[in-house]
């Protein structure tokens, strides 16, 4: 009979395509067979559950097919966090932020081994899915770091994650920190799940001499006054393609200026579970005229090396929007724009906050102790918090601490001596979020940028075609994210079985 039962599991595997699709996904959306965790590969996690499957089958101890099997026993189950561990692990995709972080809490904890673990990703987008399986392979770590962009989908999972309170934290620790980190840190149920260290404000960061040479603006007060709204901004963009004669735009890419528009818009991106298109509509007919009149390049996208990373250097761009985190020595300030001092920070049209990092808990944490030791430290204990801060540059999560330092002679080379913290702390003030942000916020940013700099799309923009970039957009975000679009499957499948 085990025999039999083992020869079974092997023909499961074999024969288990429609099991699979159910469990991670449409055939479209999952087209890997075997990749089991539906991670996007096919790995030594998928193999293993396959194995401990066949054997937990073939030796009586289960008797069910492999899709309940994966989904019920071979996935993290919620269980009760323990102290005890060796070392406390934190899971990533890069150390740039845990280096500093584990260097500073080390001087006030030296016998606490901190240790960063890679988990498979080289970017925090990518992380966004390895993590997944990452977790199921019950990887011993205590906790994990994710982005805001995609955090909700490990926060809402019990699986993936504990309540902090089950570290002895709370609402109440955060009376300090940023409404809007704590918003995202908190799930479906109203469960405190995840804590950040740092607020992400960002700002518009333009080279001075450019300024007064073109525009006759020679102080970052003047700017502000300049472009206080988008349509300063717009104006102020028309006037420099004036002056230069289009050789010059205002901004390096348009990725720039939708980061700062779309993070801060009052409009939902998911309405009783259908995809609301008001943010992509009015964002698109707000950029024509920048198109129209080449103070914008829609050619350009964020990140790119070969334009958007010169464009500084070679004075082709009057500015960039960038955040908290682009502004300390090393990155993107400093990267693109020089050390030079020649550029400057002003808010621009609107308050708005780029990306960020929380700490979440893993249930397979065996440091319960340690975890809430290092997450006080750098997201609720003021002290701390001003520690870090000035050791690394970075714009912690506490109001308290960050009116200090902004009102202190705290200034940033980089920046000509300016002092970010005092520009930026009101805008992190002012950051709402809508209540009704979704797992997919971000996959439905990504799929407006990819319509934007599809090039069918470059002359309906020039045109003010705003009707095709919508339907641009709603093509990007069915083949990114199909399940938003039932109905469409629905008849697909209708018009398959028919013919």
């Amino acid at each position: 009979m085990k025999v039999r039962k083992l020869l079974a599991a092997v023909m499961a595997f074999s024969l288990c395509t429609a099991g699979l699709t159910a469990l991670t996904g449409s055939a479209e959306t999952t087209p890997l067979f075997g990749d089991i965790d539906g991670s996007g590969d096919i790995d030594a996690t998928d193999a293993s559950w396959i194995l401990r499957y066949a054997a937990d089958v073939g030796s009586g101890i289960y008797d069910g097919t492999l899709e309940e099997y994966v989904r019920n026993a071979g996935r993290p189950q919620p269980k009760t966090i323990t102290d005890g561990g060796e070392k406390l692990t934190i899971a990533s995709w890069n150390d740039n932020d845990l280096k500093n972080m584990i260097e500073v809490f080390n001087q006030d904890y030296p016998d606490i081994t901190v240790e960063y673990v890679n988990c498979g990703a080289n970017s925090g987008g990518a992380a966004s899915e390895k993590y997944r399986s990452f977790l199921n392979s019950g990887e011993g770590v205590d906790m994990f770091i994710a982005e805001s962009g995609w955090i909700l989908n490990y926060i809402n999972d019990e699986g993936y994650s504990v309540p902090l309170s089950e570290l002895g934290i709370t609402e109440d620790d955060y009376t300090n920190a940023y409404d809007y980190t704590v918003d995202i840190g908190t799930d479906n149920n109203g469960v405190l799940k995840a804590a950040s260290w740092q607020a992400t404000p960002g700002g518009y960061c333009y080279n001075a001499t450019l300024a007064e040479q073109y525009l006759g603006i020679k102080t970052p007060e003047e700017m502000q006054a300049k472009i206080s709204d988008w349509d300063g901004f717009a104006a102020m963009a028309a006037e420099l393609s004036e002056a230069t004669d289009g050789s010059v735009t205002v901004a390096a890419s348009l990725d720039d200026m939708w980061q700062c528009y779309a993070t801060s818009t009052n409009s939902p991106w998911l309405i009783d579970g259908k995809i609301n298109t008001q943010t992509a509509r009015e964002f698109t007919e707000m950029i024509v005229p920048y198109v129209q009149n080449n103070s914008i390049d829609v050619s350009v996208a964020q990140w790119g090396e070969y334009d958007w990373m010169v464009l500084g250097k070679e004075e082709g761009t009057l500015g960039y929007f960038f955040s908290t985190w682009c502004l300390t020595a090393g990155n993107q300030l400093e990267q693109i724009c020089g050390a030079e001092g020649n550029w400057r920070l002003v808010q621009g049209p609107q308050e708005y906050f780029w990306g960020g990092s929380w700490l979440c808990v893993s249930p397979n944490c065996d440091n319960k102790t340690e975890a809430a030791r290092f997450i006080k430290y750098f997201t609720s204990d003021a002290e701390t918090m001003e520690k870090y801060a000035l050791a690394s540059g970075d714009f912690v999560n506490n109001k308290t601490v960050m009116e200090k330092i902004a009102a202190s002679d705290y200034s940033n080379p980089l920046l000509g001596g300016q002092n970010q913290f005092a520009i930026l702390k009101d805008a992190a003030v002012n950051i709402k979020l809508n209540e009704t942000i979704t797992e997919y916020d971000e996959d439905l940013k990504l799929s407006l940028r990819l319509a934007l700099h599809s090039q069918p799309m470059y002359s309906a923009i020039y045109d003010g075609n705003i009707d095709a970039v919508v339907e641009s957009f709603l093509e990007e975000a069915k083949n990114t994210i199909p399940e938003l679009f039932p109905e469409e499957e629905s008849t697909e499948s209708t018009e398959q079985e028919a013919s």
